[in-house]
């Protein structure tokens, strides 16, 4: 109940106010009577206090502190019986609490005592509350009504506004419309939701009601905007209600409150259902590439998901590096935080992948977010489909702080090749964190001579590749790389002569004179199979030992 409201019955028909006409807006939620210069330490958020004067009469000072306090802990106001003991209220104590919309009422012309005055002011309160909880009781029951009949979120928020006679409209959490009410076939009403949307990018809270003001030139009196959040065990979305005063009324409240109860607790039915589907689509697809399902029975069931025996197929899997810098949500429990976490991630990675163009279903197996991709194998180009999976993966970093990384199997047409094209994926995502590199891109090469080298360790490559080249390093460091790219042409061109001056712009005797000089310094002859084997190899290991440092 608010202040003003509270002082219009009878038993303050009397009473005066002497200052802070603007707070009389404050909301009243208890009355409280006492007489002791530690007074502050007892009284609570919402209250109005009844005194007699007494300790402010003793000790003048005390009020000036009392009434800065009792603003700063969100108290009511104060009303005084200031003849009962002749106190003087101080007129730099009027001042401050003028200035601080602090209202301080005088009592001494209500003919009943204090504790009378308390006792019908917690009646009217409680008959207040009462009122608000029936009035919860029929808005609650006129909205569920509504969802049990299956007349779904629209019509709520049309009732809803309705009610609140403003325009509503819903939003998703991530500020996209869901449901508006008729109000925005306006066109002038319609022009405000870039003004909504932009006041929403500023701070504000997103756990309780908060109301902010709409800055724009058009021909509306809709000046401010209510912002209701709508809670689960996850921020679900808003509820907006256009308002011309910075103030509402309690009961609109209540109706907001109880809209957005119910349509949070649709938003969880609509949750509930979407993750057992596709918990459903998790153990049918883990349990296709663990071998556990017939190619029939895959058909069968898996038709649904596009699943097709003429389709080619490829297997991509995203996991998150180490590094990422997703933010968390601290107020939730950890087993919330770590299910509305994954749920984000999952529908901001699904989201990005259907603009890549590619038919695909998606679908999780443990810290794992799978994508199979349906394609022709005719049309494929990798080299694209690489690109585009690194634009995402910049995407994600750059707009989300999330760092993901890619692996990416070949493709297959067998149903039951998905088991092996997960593997290759897995090993694809496996070779690139060895590689130490976040937000990479890798697909699997099955023929790669440094899918070899990668089952080696570092220091035992690192050995073969020094010990090959050691006779080269006598050199200074500018003959030496003339040389070894003299020799890695020679061999890269099959050692022909001519082919190796062509790709290295010089002549052949040059070529032949540096390879002379590579023979001196290895001191075997280059043409020699085992060791044109063990010079290859080299060449090939270097590029991995440089892209591991």
């Amino acid at each position: 109940m608010y202040l003003k409201q509270l002082l219009s019955n009878p038993i303050f028909s009397k009473s005066v106010l002497l200052t802070g006409k603007l707070g009389l807006d404050r909301l009243v939620d208890s009355v409280n009577l006492m007489d002791a210069p530690d007074i502050i330490h007892y009284v609570k958020p919402g209250q109005l206090l009844l005194s007699n004067g007494y300790f402010m009469k003793k000790e003048p000072a005390l009020m000036m502190d009392l009434i800065q306090q009792m603003d700063k802990l969100g108290c009511s106001g104060l009303a005084v019986k200031t003849k009962r003991f002749k106190l003087d209220i101080p007129k730099s104590v009027l001042e401050k609490a003028e200035s601080l919309s602090f209202p301080i009422i005088e009592l001494s012309s209500v003919n009943h005592s204090l504790g009378e005055i308390l006792e019908q002011s917690t009646g009217y309160l409680l008959e207040n509350k009462n009122h608000e909880l029936q009035y919860a009781i029929s808005i609650n029951k006129q909205f569920s009504s509504m969802t049990l009949q299956g007349k779904g979120m629209a019509l709520i928020i049309e009732t809803l506004a309705g009610i609140l006679s403003a325009p509503v409209i819903l939003l998703s959490h991530r500020l996209q419309i869901v449901e508006e009410s008729e109000h925005f076939q306006d066109g002038m009403i319609r022009s405000l939701l870039n003004n909504i949307l932009s006041a929403l990018q500023v701070p504000f809270s997103n756990k309780e009601p908060d109301t902010l003001g709409l800055v724009h030139s058009l021909a509306t009196d809709y000046r401010y905007m209510t912002v209701f959040p709508i809670h689960t065990y996850r921020n679900e979305g808003y509820i907006i209600q256009l308002n011309r005063d910075w103030k509402m009324d309690k009961l609109l409240m209540i109706a907001i409150e109880q809209a957005a109860h119910v349509i949070g607790m649709e938003f969880s039915k609509n949750q509930a259902v979407k993750e057992r589907s596709r918990r459903y689509k998790n153990e049918f697809f883990s349990d296709l590439i663990d071998g556990f399902i017939s190619d029939q029975e895959a058909l069968h069931r898996g038709k649904k998901y596009g699943l097709d025996a003429s389709r080619s197929m490829l297997l991509c899997i995203a996991k998150e590096d180490e590094i990422s810098n997703y933010l968390k949500q601290p107020s939730l429990s950890f087993d919330e935080t770590a299910i509305s976490l994954r749920d984000k991630k999952y529908e901001l990675i699904k989201r990005r992948i259907s603009l890549l163009g590619i038919p695909f279903t998606m679908f999780t197996k443990s810290d794992q977010f799978i994508s199979l991709f349906y394609v022709e194998e005719l049309k494929w180009d990798e080299i694209v489909f690489v690109r585009k999976l690194e634009e995402l993966s910049n995407f994600l970093y750059n707009n989300e702080g999330m760092s993901f990384s890619f692996g990416a199997g070949n493709l297959f047409t067998h149903i039951l090749d998905i088991r092996f094209s997960y593997e290759e994926a897995a090993k694809a995502l496996t070779y690139g964190q060895q590689m130490g590199k976040p937000r990479f891109v890798h697909t699997y090469q099955s023929n790669d001579v440094g899918y070899l080298f990668r089952m080696l360790p570092v220091e035992e490559l690192k050995h073969f590749y020094e010990d090959t080249f050691k006779g080269f390093l006598t050199l200074n460091e500018n003959e030496r790389e003339e040389l070894l790219k003299t020799l890695h042409v020679y061999y890269k061109n099959h050692c022909h002569l001519l082919d190796t001056a062509k790709e290295l712009y010089i002549h052949r005797n040059t070529v032949i004179y540096r390879l002379e000089k590579c023979e001196k310094i290895t001191g075997v002859p280059l043409k020699e199979s085992m060791q044109s084997l063990r010079f290859q190899l080299a060449f090939a290991i270097k590029p991995l030992l440089f892209s591991k440092k």
